[in-house]
């Protein structure tokens, strides 16, 4: 499959953590978060986090993982389906207050935002990296976004390759994202609400995508 020519990435995030990104006006990464007295709910794996915390980036700006904001190219992530089948401790409200934060590759090369990528899970041994444009041809674009991503005897990189993420620089401006997808009508009116209470920020349009949950 081709490169998109205009790429989305997605990041998941808990609802009650919007009211957060909004006061702060940004999102941030786990080594560059405010010290400002606010509390923010992680729902990743602790054990994937501690590995991610080490983890090296070979180009770009370089650091660790947690110097940058995690972003998938696709929706129905491998995450995603292990919170909705109580798989990460600490976790079981279901898929409902799991939203999702949209934007493309194009809104964040006009906010200047440093970024890199990879071609697969961030902690896999044959994961690549990649800081530039050309590299987008070694993800693969059938099966980002794809429901069904189980390793098959022929092809036993699937789930690696479906994990490829797009991770930005320390910080991302709330204004840069484009979209909000949630999973019913319920969340919908629950997310108009957060956003009603700070009238001063960007309001990103909210969509209803049944399509992107488990």
């Amino acid at each position: 499959m081709p490169v998109p020519e205009s790429i989305p990435i997605y990041r998941l995030v808990h609802r009650d953590n919007l009211p957060v990104l909004l006061k702060r006006g940004a999102l941030y990464s786990p080594n560059s978060t405010p010290n400002d007295g606010l509390g923010y709910r992680t729902i990743h794996d602790e054990g994937v986090q501690a590995s991610r915390h080490n983890s090296q980036i070979s180009c770009g700006p370089g650091g660790t993982c947690h110097d940058y904001v995690p972003f998938y190219f696709g929706p129905l992530s491998v995450m995603l389906l292990n919170l909705k089948t109580g798989r990460v401790r600490g976790y079981n409200e279901g898929q409902q207050p799991l939203v999702y934060l949209t934007t493309t590759v194009e809104r964040i090369h006009k906010a200047g935002a440093a970024f890199v990528f990879s071609d697969g899970h961030a902690l896999a041994r044959f994961t690549n990296w990649y800081d530039d444009t050309p590299g987008f041809g070694s993800v693969d674009w059938g099966i980002v976004g794809a429901r069904y991503w189980a390793d098959q005897p022929d092809d036993n990189d699937r789930q690696r390759r479906k994990q490829a993420e797009f991770l930005v620089w320390q910080s991302l401006a709330w204004d840069v994202i484009g979209g909000i997808g949630v999973l019913n009508q319920a969340a919908k009116t629950d997310i108009e609400a957060i956003l009603a209470d700070h009238p001063d920020r960007h309001h990103p349009n909210i969509e209803i995508r049944p399509g992107w949950y488990y």
